[in-house]
């Protein structure tokens, strides 16, 4: 049976771990890291966890304690708030464990930030590997279980995956899709391109709808009815099932994929495809989407908005000024690259912080220097 500790615990992504993971078979959670953040799914998880038999500690220190454990899994930000977690938890595994460590990285994060960190870890003797999740908080909580859980993006080193299966099989459905450390998150980045270009399409025929049959209203009974028979056809996306059918039918605009993630997670996915050479038009789209969402960051500053809110925009007075952002910011720039930098600035200061699109293993080390 695995020991481990867990980091990001009591999120949304990794807190039903606390529930499939009981009673205990394939894996035993000692300690899991608690800031003390309130809430009250927070309070459910901490109880699940206590349950489970895990203890509640405040510091990586007391979280490594004397080191007697297999492994570490995380699952907390993007790049920038991750980097230090990872360069932290690897200085306190070198100083401590007694046996070959591992760090398992269950957080979106950039194929960049991927190789860098297993490249910094295997400095330090700590086995490193990256398995994003996909399905959002729905599919964790069903867990492996349920034919509808979590898919589990796992790449790197076959013999951790080997080790780690029983325990993955639990919380979701595993794949391995090769050695390569970053292959994992680049599954996730084209599953994300499926994901923001379904979320377009379906925006705007949502947007069309309302204002060609709904008297430029979104919302009710028949909108429903019509997009979910259209969305039955060739063109169909799952942001209908997942997103928007949730702003239609139930006006639920703060609940889903929120967009101060999104928004990363399609300029990661944008830089992926400019690191593919693909032509302009298919990373424009991308592109496009984020400065959206940069847009809703800016205008809703202290408003929870998930990634369907933006059809709220397109059939509103804001639709021409979503124009004007786009162009002032410099979403149309001469060069791609130079309109995908230009996101990245537009964004308020406590998103943009968390991107951190080119990590390098000397930024791990800095970090951990500064332990």
């Amino acid at each position: 049976m695995l020991t481990l500790v867990y980091v990001g615990g009591l999120g949304m992504m990794a807190g039903p771990a606390s529930v499939h993971l009981t009673p205990l078979t394939a894996a035993q959670v000692l300690r899991v890291h608690d800031r003390g953040t309130v809430g009250d799914t927070r309070d459910q998880f901490r109880t699940s966890w206590k349950r489970h038999g895990a203890e509640l500690v405040s510091s990586f220190d007391d979280l490594i304690g004397d080191g007697n454990i297999d492994g570490v899994v995380v699952c907390a930000g993007k790049n920038g708030d991750d980097l230090p977690i990872i360069a932290n938890l690897t200085h306190l595994l070198e100083k401590r464990t007694h046996r070959p460590a591992f760090i398992l990285h269950m957080s979106t994060v950039s194929p960049a930030f991927a190789e860098s960190a297993t490249r910094f870890c295997h400095e330090s003797g700590v086995t490193y590997a990256n398995y994003p999740l996909t399905g959002g908080p729905i599919g964790a909580r069903l867990g492996g279980g349920d034919a509808k859980g979590m898919l589990i993006l796992a790449s790197g080193q076959k013999a951790l995956f080997e080790r780690l299966l029983p325990t993955l099989r639990l919380l979701g459905h595993p794949k391995f899709f090769g050695l390569e450390p970053s292959a994992g998150a680049v599954t996730k980045l084209i599953g994300q391109h499926l994901v923001f270009n379904g979320l377009t399409a379906i925006s705007a025929a949502t947007a069309i709808h309302s204002i060609y049959f709904n008297e430029g209203k979104i919302g009710g009974a028949a909108q429903a009815d019509y997009l979910g028979f259209l969305n039955g056809g060739a063109g169909g996306t799952r942001q209908w099932d997942v997103a928007m059918k949730k702003g239609v039918e139930d006006a639920v605009w703060d609940s889903g994929f929120l967009i101060p993630h999104a928004v990363v997670d399609a300029i990661y996915a944008a830089k992926l495809a400019l690191d593919c050479k693909l032509p302009r038009f298919a990373v424009q789209s991308i592109i496009n989407v984020a400065y959206v969402f940069s847009f809703l960051l800016d205008q809703y500053p202290r408003t929870v908005l998930a990634t369907h809110a933006i059809v709220r925009e397109m059939v509103s007075a804001h639709s021409a000024m979503i124009d004007q952002f786009m162009v002032v910011s410099g979403a149309y720039s001469a060069e791609v690259e130079d309109a995908l930098a230009a996101c990245i600035e537009s964004l308020p200061e406590r998103v943009r912080e968390t991107v951190l699109i080119e990590p390098r293993p000397e930024y791990f080390r800095d970090a951990a220097g500064r332990s």
